[in-house]
């Protein structure tokens, strides 16, 4: 298989650098350029300086002050792009990424396994059946379909805290395009899964055809015998455009007893304009297997969009449906797979290896309403309108349960998530009950229902979103205030809108406050203050402490976090980042269920 790979690589590479052909690409920072070649050389490069102590973590005050080179995710230092390109052959680009920490990661054992061959190469030429791009290693990040290869696009949140592929803007420009737009470009990885191996994309081929092929590994391929294939076929019409598509993720689950286990995917996306009236959705089958379990069974799943004429509605409104079955689940999709047990974090289908990144919470879980899980049908509304300088923008979602499979909910910290995933990294089993799992930039936590009202019901699921969004001046100096709820519950009967009452087997609410001031070209304030409440009912887990009345009660977790920092922006590509964050959280009803601390950290990003 291996000197297959290679003859055909190699085969593509030589097609790809043939002659005649011209094709335009943008590379930073021209080196070189004569009338028909240019080399450019472009990239970033990323340091940053980060310090935390946590006083108190379940009732433990001995930990460690901790000083680091990096942001404790693996995450890439320095990029470096060369790109040679020539009217008359095509074009040749590589890429590097350097990595931290510094001294390595051989006793830092609990980080997110992201690729760390760095080297990627791409070559592209147009030819007689279209434009050919070949891209080969390294780390990119492709986006196939929802149901296929991608990941969450959360376009509402706070812009506080930063990450390892978050661009570079000058003063005001980011602030300013969340204000106008909450769904832009942010980063890299918006939406994509990162991707190692071999990519061949044809595009502007005869008849509006394309064609895309994959080869190679996700984060979540955790074996040496564990790869991810697809191909795509894509056709434009008019002002419509469809695919279809077929993925696999085969592997054995071990080199010793080599049991195989796949998970395959056929889908087929439309994207359709009619009469001023947008529809795109995706339609999939899938089906998954494990040898050693003698485990095979079939799922599907459908979603679309809906956005009616202006002439209908005469504001944004964005109209989204969707039924996954229980037995549809694909780790490298942006889906949450609540129901198939051998996909979850806590699997030992793979025989001892675990998925990483937490995988994905399991059971009945809470989830975004930007995120989607299995065994879950449901709708959401979505829409945007402004009043005077205010800018509102709402969702509501509602979901439904298919088969009552569990009495487990899970549900994401989200104020407090990035502090405690970094004090306790990537932990499927963590806490004082052990009901908290780390994942990557987060955390989410479990807690069960009482089985006797459980095997009754169906749950149903409801999440609520608000964002509004303020710009003014102070002294002619740009001042942006955001604000962002989310509010999530889940009981035993439908409602359109989320239930903030005891009828709820758990509600939570999560607050968050940015608030962003310029002080002269090239410096800025920052602000951020956040809440998040956690309440159940006495239907779930009752905790430890006693309460005034002798009695017991449910979870009821209040997390407290506010931070500041300052923005310096030494050019349009490169800027200093300071941050400071104070965290607390605590539960009253369970006992040692309390963490509070801080974190500070200083980025130089550079693009060149």
């Amino acid at each position: 298989m291996l000197i297959k790979r290679n003859f055909l690589i190699k085969t593509l590479f030589l097609f790809l650098c043939g002659n005649t052909f011209g094709q335009h690409n943008n590379f930073e920072g021209t080196l070189l350029k004569t009338s028909n070649t240019k080399i450019s050389v472009g990239g970033y490069f990323r340091f940053l300086n980060y310090h935390r102590h946590v006083k108190d973590l379940f009732g433990d005050s001995s930990r460690p002050y901790v000083f680091r080179a990096d942001d404790e995710f693996n995450s890439p230092t320095m990029s470096l792009e060369l790109g040679i390109t020539n009217k008359n052959i095509g074009y040749l680009k590589t890429q590097l990424y350097l990595f931290e920490p510094f001294s390595g990661i051989v006793s830092d054992v609990d980080y997110f396994k992201l690729n760390r061959k760095g080297i990627s190469i791409q070559v592209g030429r147009k030819t007689k059946i279209g434009n050919v791009k070949l891209t080969s290693g390294g780390i990119n990040f492709l986006r196939l379909s929802d149901f296929t290869l991608s990941s969450a696009r959360q376009v509402r949140n706070s812009l506080f805290d930063r990450n390892a592929w978050t661009n570079v803007w000058s003063i005001n420009t980011q602030y300013e395009n969340y204000y106008k737009e909450s769904d832009y470009e942010r980063a890299a990885d918006f939406g994509k899964r990162q991707f190692s191996g071999f990519h061949l994309d044809i595009s502007e081929m005869p008849k509006q055809f394309g064609v895309e092929m994959i080869y190679g590994k996700t984060p979540f391929n955790i074996l040496g015998f564990d790869y991810i294939s697809a191909i795509r076929i894509k056709k434009d019409y008019r002002l419509n455009s469809f695919s279809s598509g077929y993925m696999s993720s085969s592997g054995l689950d071990n080199t010793i007893n080599g049991y195989r286990f796949y998970n395959r995917i056929i889908n087929s996306t439309y994207k359709c304009n009619l009469n001023e009236w947008k529809l795109s959705g995706e339609l999939a089958f899938g089906q998954y297997a494990f040898e050693s379990e003698n485990i095979k069974n079939n799922g599907v799943a459908a979603e679309f969009t809906l956005k009616p004429s202006k002439r209908v509605v005469n504001f944004p409104l964005f109209v989204e449906g969707y039924y996954i079955s229980p037995d549809f689940v694909n780790v490298h999709s942006s889906l949450i797979n609540g129901s198939v047990a051998q996909f979850s974090s806590q699997t030992e289908s793979f025989d001892g290896a675990s998925l990483p990144d937490g995988a994905r919470p399991f059971g009945a879980v809470m989830a975004p309403i930007h995120i989607k899980t299995n065994n879950r049908f449901g709708i959401n509304l979505n829409t945007e309108f402004d009043i005077g300088k205010f800018k509102f923008n709402i969702g509501n979602g509602f979901s439904r349960e298919i088969v009552n499979d569990t009495n487990l909910i899970t549900f994401f910290h989200k104020v407090n998530g990035l502090y405690f995933s970094r004090v306790e990294r990537f932990q499927s089993v963590t806490g004082p009950y052990n009901n908290l799992t780390t994942f990557f930039r987060g955390y989410y936590e479990s807690l069960w229902i009482d089985n006797s009202v459980n095997s009754q019901i169906f749950k149903s699921f409801n999440v609520l979103l608000l964002n509004l969004k303020y710009q003014t001046k102070i002294f002619n100096k740009q001042l942006f205030l955001f604000y962002l709820g989310e509010f999530h519950s889940v009981q035993d009967f439908t409602t359109p809108f989320p239930v903030f009452t005891n009828k709820a087997f758990v509600r939570n609410q999560f607050h968050e406050i940015d608030g962003y001031l310029q002080v002269s070209n090239n410096i800025a304030l920052i602000g951020y203050y956040g809440r998040e409440f956690i309440n159940a009912n006495r239907k779930t887990a009752l905790g430890n402490i006693l309460d005034s009345d002798n009695q017991f009660n449910p979870k009821r977790g209040k997390g407290r976090v506010y931070g500041f920092g300052l923005d310096y922006s030494i050019s349009k590509r490169s800027c200093i980042y300071l941050r400071f964050k104070n965290v607390n959280y605590n539960d009253e009803s369970f006992e040692n269920e309390h963490y509070n601390g801080y974190e500070a950290t200083a980025e130089l990003k550079v693009f060149f």
